[in-house]
């Protein structure tokens, strides 16, 4: 499995390209902007998109899904809560931060322990709230990576001063649901750069 990390929007989030080298089925992780970049990656590397996964509504992560899903005609997953998010501008953040009105719809509804799974792809949705209300983390086990959304960062959490953040649920979260994790899991957060879990158990002081 490879990742291929783009750094688009004006927020500079990340966007995630994970694919299989052999069969070359992928799927976007946080489609955030810029749709342009990330099919000309897609079609550079003549891979086949088999959905877009979303961590969370915020406006900063969602913003390239219609063009890519006009595209490629693929699903987009998120959880329910989520999705009530993306689709409502005052609660995406779009109106605020960027004084635009962004509304984007998922295709399908994931849950707490589903698995989703794109050909030889596969991922353990888990819920981690305190960020936003329903934030999914995905996680592929067998090459112990996580995709982290804004939740954890790299010696950071999330801000949870935005609609329906709470700082005491989003750290219980990610003690109970993420530092369970094995150490050597990669974590892929939302912004900047990768760390690993068992880095976030000795170094992040929101954590101890």
């Amino acid at each position: 499995m490879r990742v291929k990390t783009m750094l688009l929007g004006e927020l500079g989030t990340n966007v995630y390209v994970v694919y299989n080298e052999q069969t070359n089925e992928a799927v976007v992780i946080d489609p955030a902007a810029e749709p342009d970049k990330i099919s000309q990656f897609i079609e550079q590397e003549q891979l086949k998109l088999m959905g877009m996964l979303v961590t969370h509504g915020h406006y900063d992560h969602i913003q390239a899904i219609d063009v890519l899903r006009e595209q490629y005609g693929v699903p987009v997953f998120s959880s329910k809560d989520e999705g009530e998010l993306m689709k409502n501008p005052e609660l995406n953040l779009s109106m605020r931060f960027s004084g635009r009105a962004i509304s984007v719809e998922a295709d399908e509804w994931v849950r707490d322990g589903d698995i989703v799974e794109f050909g030889d792809l596969e991922f353990e949705c888990i819920t981690v709230p305190g960020h936003s209300p329903e934030s999914i983390c995905y996680y592929n086990e067998a090459y112990k990576v996580l995709f982290s959304g804004d939740t954890l960062f790299p010696s950071a959490i999330g801000r949870t001063d935005f609609y329906d953040g709470h700082p005491n649920t989003l750290i219980q979260s990610i003690k109970e649901r993420l530092l369970c994790l094995p150490d050597e899991t990669q974590v892929y957060s939302g912004h900047g750069l990768r760390t690993t879990i068992g880095y976030e158990k000795k170094a992040n002081m929101f954590l101890q």
